[in-house]
C-alpha cells in the first residue's frame, strides 16, 4: 500500500501527474463531454414537451432528421441556411473576444445589403470575376464603415456599444428602405402593374454560382460558394485569435483591460481593429440572399440574421471552428420545422423552444466544465510544485563553525593590535 493514501510510480511521481493528458487534449475531451451532454438535456426537456403535446418523441426526432439530413436536398438546406449564421455568428465572437458585445450586427449587413447593391448595379462593365469581387468588397466596406461609428464612440467618448449599436439598428432599417424606395428604386417596372420595392436585376457576373448542382441539391436550396467563404472565415479568424499579435491583445484585453494596459497595449486601437473585422464579416451575412437567391435587393429581406448569429455564437462557445458546426445544428432545426408543420401536431414554435433549451444546456455545461478542468489543472500544478519541493536538497540542520577567515577587518582597532 502506497504511503499517505496516493499511489505513486517509480521514482514517487504521483500517479496523477504521469497519466495527465495534454492540456490541449483534455480540453478537448473536456468540451465535447460538455457538448454531448447539453444536447442530451435539451432532448430529454423536448421529450417532455412532446408527450404534453400527446406525440410520440422518437417520431418527432426521426421526422426532423429525416427533413434535414435524410435527403440529399435536405443536407442542401441546411448548408444553405448555416452560410450566414457562420458570417454572423463570427462577426459577434470576434468583439467577444476583447470583451465587446457587437449587438450591432444586423445593422451592419443591412448597410452592407445596401453597398453591394449600389456595386453590383453601378459596376456592372466590369468583367465577371473583377465584379462579383468588387461586390462583396463593397458589402464588407459598408460593414466596416457602419460599424466603424459605435466603435469610435467607444474608443473616444466611452459610449457602451450595446447602446449605440442597437441605435443604429433601427437607422439602418431607414436608410436601406429610403435606397430602395430612391436612388435604387426599380426603374423598369411594367406599366399598371403594382411591384414590391427593389432594386432592378443584378448583373449576371456580380451572382454567387450555385454549387448544389454539382451535388444533385435542387436549386432551390441555393447553396452557393458562399459556404467555402464562411468555412474559409472561420479558419481565418481563429488563426487571428490564436496565432496573431492582434488575437493575443484582443484576448489580454477582454480578460483584463487594467493589465493589458500596463502591458502595453493600446485597449482603444484593439477595440477599433476588432469591430472593423467584426464589420466586414457582417457586411457578408446578407449575400447569400441577394446574390445567391434573389438577385436583388427586395423590401422582404430576411431579418433577424444578426440576433440568430448572436444565438449561434453562444452555442458555438465563440471558438471559430465551433460557430461552423453550430451553425450547422441551427440548420438542421431551422430546416426540421417543416416537417413538424406536415408530419406531426407539435407546433413550429416547438423548435424556437428547443434552440433556447439547447443554448441554455450548453452555456450551463460548459461553464461547469470549464471549472472542473481549472481546478483539476491547479490541483495538478501544486502536485508538481510538492514534487519539486520533496526533490530539492534539504539543508544541513548541523550548526555551522563560524567564518573568521577576513574578519580582522570588522574588529575595533585594540582589539586587533593586541
Amino acid at each position: 500500500m502506497p504511503s499517505e493514501g496516493e499511489e505513486r510510480e517509480a521514482g514517487g511521481v504521483p500517479a496523477s501527474l504521469s497519466r495527465a493528458r495534454p492540456p490541449w487534449l483534455e480540453g478537448l475531451v473536456g468540451q465535447i463531454l460538455a457538448l454531448l451532454t447539453s444536447l442530451g438535456i435539451a432532448v430529454l426537456l423536448g421529450s417532455i414537451l412532446i408527450v404534453a403535446y400527446g406525440e410520440t418523441p422518437i417520431e418527432v426526432y426521426s421526422s426532423i432528421l429525416e427533413a434535414s439530413l435524410g435527403t440529399i436536398d435536405g443536407i442542401g438546406y441546411v448548408l444553405a441556411i448555416a452560410t450566414p449564421l457562420i458570417f454572423a455568428a463570427l462577426a459577434v465572437a470576434v468583439c467577444f473576444k476583447g470583451g465587446m458585445f457587437n449587438i450591432g450586427v444586423e445593422g451592419q449587413y443591412l448597410v452592407a445589403m445596401v453597398t453591394a447593391a449600389w456595386a453590383a448595379l453601378e459596376l456592372g462593365f466590369l468583367p465577371g470575376p473583377l465584379l462579383v469581387t468588387a461586390v462583396l468588397a463593397a458589402a464588407m466596406l459598408g460593414g466596416m464603415v457602419w460599424a466603424a461609428i459605435p466603435a469610435i464612440l467607444k474608443v473616444k467618448t466611452g459610449a457602451h456599444e450595446v447602446v449605440t449599436t442597437i441605435m443604429l439598428n433601427g437607422i439602418a432599417v431607414s436608410l436601406l428602405a429610403w435606397a430602395i424606395n430612391f436612388p435604387l428604386r426599380l426603374s423598369e417596372r411594367p406599366g399598371g402593374q403594382n411591384v414590391d420595392l427593389r432594386t432592378d436585376q443584378f448583373p449576371d457576373g456580380a451572382l454567387i454560382g450555385d454549387i448544389g448542382e454539382f451535388f444533385g441539391v435542387t436549386p432551390g436550396a441555393h447553396l452557393s460558394w458562399l459556404l467555402f467563404l464562411a468555412i474559409a472565415a472561420a479558419v481565418l479568424v481563429w488563426f487571428l485569435i490564436r496565432r496573431m499579435r492582434l488575437g493575443y491583445e484582443a484576448r489580454a484585453v477582454g480578460s483584463s483591460p487594467g493589465s493589458a494596459r500596463a502591458g502595453g497595449i493600446s485597449i482603444g486601437a484593439t477595440q477599433l481593429k476588432l469591430f472593423l473585422i467584426s464589420g466586414a464579416l457582417a457586411g457578408l451575412v446578407g449575400m447569400q440572399q441577394i446574390l445567391a437567391d434573389k438577385g436583388h435587393l427586395p423590401q422582404n429581406y430576411i431579418v433577424a440574421l444578426g440576433f440568430t448569429g448572436i444565438a449561434v455564437a453562444f452555442l458555438g462557445q465563440n471558438n471559430p471552428i465551433g460557430i461552423v458546426f453550430a451553425a450547422i445544428l441551427w440548420g438542421i432545426l431551422s430546416r426540421g420545422e417543416v416537417a413538424l408543420q406536415i408530419q406531426s401536431e407539435v407546433p413550429r414554435e416547438f423548435v424556437i423552444i428547443l434552440q433556447g433549451i439547447l443554448i441554455l444546456s450548453v452555456v450551463i455545461t460548459y461553464q461547469i466544465a470549464k471549472r472542473r478542468l481549472a481546478a483539476r489543472q491547479l490541483q495538478r500544478a501544486g502536485e508538481a510544485g510538492a514534487l519539486e519541493d520533496s526533490a530539492a536538497p534539504e539543508e544541513s540542520s548541523e550548526p555551522r563553525e563560524p567564518a573568521h577567515e577576513g574578519t580582522e577587518a570588522f574588529q575595533p582597532t585594540n582589539e586587533r593590535d593586541g
